[in-house]
């Protein structure tokens, strides 16, 4: 098995994985040519946007080569890949025709660069710089799609690409993903407090958390991993869970109790009361939230016809957005340290609440369950951040749209809007176990917040000449 690159990438495995299934190498559905074979009248348009959709979709194969084979998937480090590789894009395409504010690469404009270059370029760059691993299958994906590339600026648009990449690279060389910051982490033991869970609860997981200095209890909280647009990972920090002072307070009251009745009984492996299509919703929305909510907003973007810039301003705010959601998840996570479902079913007789009670031999729908305290819920939280970035760069329900998910091959579920897709996407969680109902609330309320600052403060557009 290959080793995890540093203590911090294991740690932060644990994160978000959320019991994400193995997930295939295949990228998403992408037209056979980025060159002339597929041109329109508007060819050079036409190219650019098709690199645009080629170099996201090279991004979603390259992440599971960051952690090692049959580990769990780690949403939180693929959406750092994806981020560092559309941001990229991102600027590569508006160094040629600037319609947005670039993120990080500050170079000369080129107009008569040719953008299918660039874009294509700044994908490949981004992605072996951000996973080593995924180099040989980017360099042949890379080698397949620049020889379909037509016109003039070729070598311009590689320049620029090459710049836009390594410039979001070195940005965030040094952003506290990649190395260091583990420490000792000691739970809880009164009521509500995080325990550690199986198969989690001997070394390693017991004994770090990334992004730390180490802590003893919730004051001493510090992240040592640097978000890409919100000011400090407490900046959307939750309030108190169920509004109460302490933990022990919190499972005392009448919300909490009805959340525990809840997921006893619709949340297990066995609970005859979940209904089938709550079984699928539960299945259906497991998988990496990244990926899911990247596959909506290609689906988005196809349905509304967006451009190149357009098209790359949208993925690159869409992840920008789910990696900073996770870095506001997990502050809030441990400064609560709120125990999961799993715990609090087990030690219901201990935690003074005369309406909870403990069901014996109660597991998750699907174990097991992520060593990470429950509130808020980071997979509701990205749901949230994803689809708020999707609402504001393409305004408006309609119409209705299906997606399938990796996590459960041959479903496919439709919604009338982003809203209704994240709703759901945030209660797959108390069926599948892992979270109480507060927690997901909380957390799609959480997420939106992120998502809203980052459309409104990132990649804003450009007015008069420049």
């Amino acid at each position: 098995m290959r080793p995890v690159t540093s203590p911090i990438l294991l740690g932060l495995a644990v994160l978000a994985s959320c019991g994400d299934p193995p997930r295939a190498l295949v990228a998403p559905p992408e037209p056979a040519s980025v060159g002339a074979s597929a041109l329109t009248p508007h060819a050079s348009e036409t190219a650019t946007l098709l690199a645009v959709r080629a170099g996201n979709a090279q991004a979603i194969v390259a992440s599971p080569t960051l952690v090692p084979p049959g580990a769990p998937l780690t949403p939180f480090i693929e959406a750092r890949l994806l981020t560092i590789a559309n941001v990229a894009i991102h600027d590569a395409v508006n160094a040629i025709t600037p319609r947005y504010a670039r993120y990080a690469d500050t170079g000369p404009l080129d107009p008569d660069a040719n953008g299918a270059a660039a874009a294509l370029t700044a994908a490949h760059d981004a992605i072996v710089g951000g996973a080593p691993g995924a180099t040989a299958s980017t360099d042949a994906w890379y080698a397949a799609a620049m020889a379909d590339v037509a016109g003039d600026g070729i070598a311009r648009g590689v320049a620029i690409g090459q710049r836009a990449a390594a410039a979001i690279l070195a940005r965030r060389s040094a952003d506290g993903v990649a190395a260091g910051g583990v420490g000792p982490y000691f739970p809880g033991t009164g009521p509500g407090d995080y325990r550690f869970t199986a198969p989690f609860d001997g070394p390693p997981f017991s004994l770090i958390f990334p992004g730390t200095g180490g802590f003893a209890d919730a004051s001493e909280f510090s992240t040592t991993v640097t978000p890409f647009v919100v000011a400090s990972p407490s900046q959307f920090r939750a309030p108190r869970p169920y509004g109460a002072a302490s933990n022990a307070a919190a499972v005392l009251t009448p919300r909490y109790t009805a959340d525990f009745a809840e997921i006893s009984a619709l949340g297990c492996s066995g609970c005859a009361a979940r209904s089938p299509e709550q079984t699928e919703i539960a299945l259906f929305w497991m998988e990496s939230s990244p990926d899911g909510w990247n596959r909506i907003a290609r689906t988005r973007a196809e349905q509304r016809h967006l451009d190149a810039i357009e098209s790359a301003r949208l993925f690159a705010l869409l992840h920008l957005a789910e990696f900073d959601a996770y870095i506001a998840s997990a502050d809030s996570k441990y400064f609560y340290r709120f125990w999961r479902p799993v715990t609090a079913v087990a030690l219901a007789a201990t935690d003074g609440n005369p309406g909870t009670s403990s069901t014996a031999g109660w597991q998750v729908l699907a174990f097991p369950t992520p060593p990470v305290p429950d509130y808020p819920s980071a997979h509701a939280t990205a749901g949230g951040a994803a689809a708020a970035v999707i609402e504001a760069v393409l305004p408006g329900r309609g119409p209705t749209f299906s997606t399938t998910s990796n996590s459960l091959p041959g479903v496919t579920r439709s919604f009338a809007s982003v809203a209704d897709a994240a709703r759901e996407n945030a209660d797959s969680r108390v069926y599948i176990g892992y979270h109480f109902r507060h927690a997901t609330d909380v957390g799609l309320a959480q997420g939106r917040s992120v998502g809203e600052f980052i459309a409104n403060e990132a990649l804003r557009r450009l007015h008069g000449p420049q």
